[in-house]
């Protein structure tokens, strides 16, 4: 699953959008497994593509920042 930051989140609407390359994604808050996101939570998702239109996530977590940052402690970043 890849891992992303979360670019925005209307949590009236109910949609946000997840910084990938080369494009945006889109995710719905049915696709959310944990908490709400905010704009800069680090998430890992899942994707499918929808006809022409962007990608759309069907599941998206998001990653305990202290989780992120003892990984990257013990593992090193990329």
């Amino acid at each position: 699953m890849p891992t992303g930051r979360v670019i925005a989140y209307n949590d009236t609407k109910g949609y946000g959008l997840i910084q990938s390359d080369p494009i945006a994604v889109f995710f719905h808050r049915s696709a959310l497994e944990s908490a709400t996101p905010k704009a800069g939570d680090t998430v890992r998702y899942e994707t499918t593509q929808e006809g022409r239109n962007s990608p759309r996530a069907t599941t998206v977590r998001v990653l305990d920042p202290a989780v992120m940052a003892e990984a990257d402690r013990v593992f090193g970043t990329a």
